[in-house]
């Protein structure tokens, strides 16, 4: 199975050129990508920054300072577990395309996130690198789209359930043609890479290849019918136990079936088989699908739909099962310059694998075992007002709750459980 996807993605730049929509992994990188290059021609006062631009290429720098203040406690009101922490950062940063964003171009898009000031000996000191480099090219009946991103980042993570030091590489590369007037067919490829500064967590790479066919409902939308295989290969696992080839198969929608409502993603179906023959096979539905509708043209509404399975980093040979749902709504406030949106989100986290008897989860509150379940919640409110002179304030606060070890006894269930809340004062220009 992996020698054949290596072969598959090897393959990609002379089969038949798919645009892979970005599933949430690789859309998660902090960086304005070709995104922000639309924003050089959209007119919007808010959106609409500074650049330089030299013919057939533009550069878009940025700078923020941010002040968070950060508080962590556990469910059970424990004054001895609850922490804080004051971080000022500095984060600057620049876009380069060349080319326009509507047809062919290239972009490079950099982006530092440095503590200047840590009040707190949980943080770490060093600096968090974003980067992502991609293009697009485009004839009359093909396009080729493919991008690496990078990054290096302290950040809470859900899953680990604690705050880690990460670094994330991602690629893939899509390329589709039109075979009739309302049908496209393609293939795609993704390559990602895991890795933890913890020694106790494991890295992981994913390979990934699928095709695609396309129809065309509309001018500006198209549904699609996606089937895939892939490879999740273990980091320190010479025997191959860990390892997982998966394969699946999913339906998705792309563009703007109405004027003022987006689609982009799929929602199917994920079959998972070991390597090793100690464990059974496993079945899913997954997700990453996202919508925004602005009706009346003041408020949009946004949500996502996201569901994967993917190796637990705790520990060797379990499975996490991943689900959640966010609704946010977004708006100006008086003025075009002053903008407040609002988030919620739930979910669920899921561990198959190895079973522990109880006698041995008790010697470990954090440990993983067959079928835990970890529920989550929270929200975050945010205004953010821009000036005249491409500057922009913005203060936001967020807060989350996991409930973790929903099936285990009640002492377990208050060693592993906390919640956390972050109030922010952000000061940008040009971002």
């Amino acid at each position: 199975m992996k020698k054949a996807i290596i072969i598959f993605l090897l393959c990609l730049p002379i089969l038949l050129p798919a645009r892979a929509g970005a599933d949430s992994y690789s859309a998660g990188f902090y960086t304005r990508g070709v995104d922000g290059a639309y924003y050089l021609d959209s007119g919007d006062p808010v959106y609409d920054p500074f650049y330089m631009p030299a013919q057939r290429w533009a550069l878009v720098p940025r700078l923020s300072i941010s002040v968070s203040a950060e508080q962590t406690g556990d469910l059970s009101m424990d004054s001895d577990r609850t922490r804080s922490a004051t971080i000022i950062r500095v984060i600057p940063g620049a876009m380069l395309i060349w080319g326009r964003p509507e047809a062919r171009h290239l972009y490079l898009d950099y982006g530092l996130s440095i503590p200047a000031y840590t009040i707190s000996g949980d943080f770490s000191d060093d600096p968090s690198h974003l980067l992502m480099l991609g293009g697009v090219f485009r004839t009359q009946k093909s396009q080729l789209h493919a991008r690496f991103g990078f990054r290096r980042i302290e950040d809470l993570d859900t899953l680990v359930g604690a705050r880690i030091l990460k670094q994330d590489y991602v690629a893939d590369v899509a390329v589709d043609h039109r075979v009739s007037t309302r049908t496209s067919v393609g293939v795609l490829g993704a390559y990602e890479r895991h890795r933890f500064s913890a020694d106790r967590f494991l890295g992981y790479d994913r390979l990934y290849g699928a095709a695609r066919v396309y129809y065309d409902l509309s001018v500006k939308s198209q549904l699609f019918l996606q089937g895939g295989m892939g490879h999740d290969d273990v980091e320190s696992n010479p025997e191959g136990y860990g390892n997982i080839d998966f394969h699946d198969v999913s339906v998705g929608m792309r563009g703007k079936p109405m004027p003022k409502t987006s689609v982009s993603g799929r929602v199917g179906y994920q079959w998972r088989t070991h390597d090793d023959d100690l464990r059974d096979d496993l079945e899913r539905w997954i997700a990453s699908l996202s919508a925004n509708v602005n009706p009346l043209g003041f408020t949009t509404f946004s949500g996502t739909l996201y569901a994967d399975l993917r190796p637990a980093v705790q520990e060797s040979g379990a499975t996490v099962i991943d689900q959640r749902l966010s609704l946010g709504a977004a708006r100006r406030i008086i003025t075009n310059r002053l903008r407040g949106q609002a988030n919620v989100h739930a979910g669920q986290i899921e561990y198959r694998g190895p079973i522990q008897e109880p006698a041995q989860r008790e010697t470990d509150f954090s440990l993983i075992y067959d079928r835990r379940r970890d529920e989550y919640w929270g929200y975050s409110l945010g205004l953010n007002y821009r000036t005249k002179h491409h500057v922009s304030f913005g203060l936001s606060y967020a807060y989350i709750e996991n409930r973790a070890a929903r099936d285990a006894d009640r002492d377990v269930q208050r060693a592993s459980s906390d919640d956390r809340s972050l109030w922010t004062i952000r000061f940008s220009w040009n971002y």
